[in-house]
C-alpha cells in the first residue's frame, strides 16, 4: 500500500498555496473516481458460503476498500448470468418468505456496494461454493491506496486532483483554464485504465460477443 502522501509532489508543485489537507483530499476524491470509472483495480473476493434458501451476501472488502462492482461471478464452479435490478420480474430476491422454483442459483444482482443477490435461491449450503471477481475503490477515510495507483497511474490522480482543485475560485490556485487541461489528462488516463481494467495484460482485442438466444 501507498500512502497518499506520497502523492503530494505531484499535485502541490501546480497549485501554490495549498495546505496538504486540502489536497490530500483531491487526491482520495480523484482516486475513488478513478477506480470507479475505470474499473482497474480487481482482486477475487475470498470465497462465499452458501447457505439453502438464502439468496443475500454480504461482500468484504480488503481494509479500506469498498467493492465499486461485482465484475463476474461463478456458483459452483458455473458462471452466473449479471441481471440489473429493474430487469429482474421475480419478487423473490426482494423478498425472501417467497421462495423461487428453481435447484440452484443461475443469475446474480447487485443491488448496492456491500451485498450480492443470487438467483434463484439456492435449495443446498454449499461451503465457499460461490467464487466472485470484484472491482475495488478506497474508501472515503482511505490514508493509503493500492500500490499499482501510485506506480501506474500517480500522474492521472494527480491530474484529477488539480483540476478539482483549480476551479475552486479565489484561492491563490485557482486556475480554470489549467483545471480543463488537468480535467482532460484525468479523463484521458481513465480511458487507458478502463482498457487495462478489462482486457487484463492480455493482448486480446476487445470484440462483442454475440449471445445466442
Amino acid at each position: 500500500m501507498k500512502s497518499l502522501d506520497e502523492f503530494l509532489p505531484y499535485v502541490l508543485t501546480d497549485v501554490p498555496g495549498c495546505s496538504d489537507e486540502v489536497a490530500l483530499s483531491a487526491i482520495i476524491s480523484s482516486a475513488i473516481e478513478f477506480c470507479e470509472r475505470s474499473m482497474v483495480l480487481q482482486t477475487t473476493h475470498d470465497p462465499v458460503n452458501i447457505v439453502a434458501g438464502r439468496t443475500d451476501y454480504d461482500l468484504e472488502p480488503p481494509t479500506g476498500m469498498i467493492i465499486c462492482k461485482v465484475m463476474k461471478a461463478w456458483y459452483m464452479g458455473r458462471k452466473l448470468e449479471p441481471c440489473a435490478p429493474d430487469d429482474m420480474d421475480d419478487v423473490s430476491p426482494y423478498n425472501p418468505a417467497v421462495a423461487s422454483s428453481g435447484s440452484s442459483p443461475t443469475h446474480y444482482i447487485q443491488k448496492d456496494p456491500r451485498t450480492i443477490t443470487v438467483w434463484r435461491a439456492p435449495q443446498s449450503d454449499g461451503p465457499k461454493a460461490l467464487t466472485l471477481r470484484v472491482a475495488l475503490k478506497p474508501s472515503r477515510l482511505a490514508t493509503s491506496v493500492d500500490d499499482v495507483l501510485f506506480e501506474d497511474w500517480a500522474d492521472v490522480i494527480a491530474s484529477g486532483a488539480k483540476a478539482s482543485l483549480m476551479i475552486i475560485p479565489g484561492k491563490p490556485f485557482s486556475a480554470p483554464q489549467m483545471g480543463a487541461i488537468n480535467q482532460g489528462a484525468f479523463n484521458s488516463g481513465i480511458n487507458r485504465a478502463l482498457t487495462r481494467g478489462y482486457k487484463g495484460y492480455t493482448r486480446a482485442n476487445l470484440s462483442v460477443r454475440m449471445r445466442r438466444l
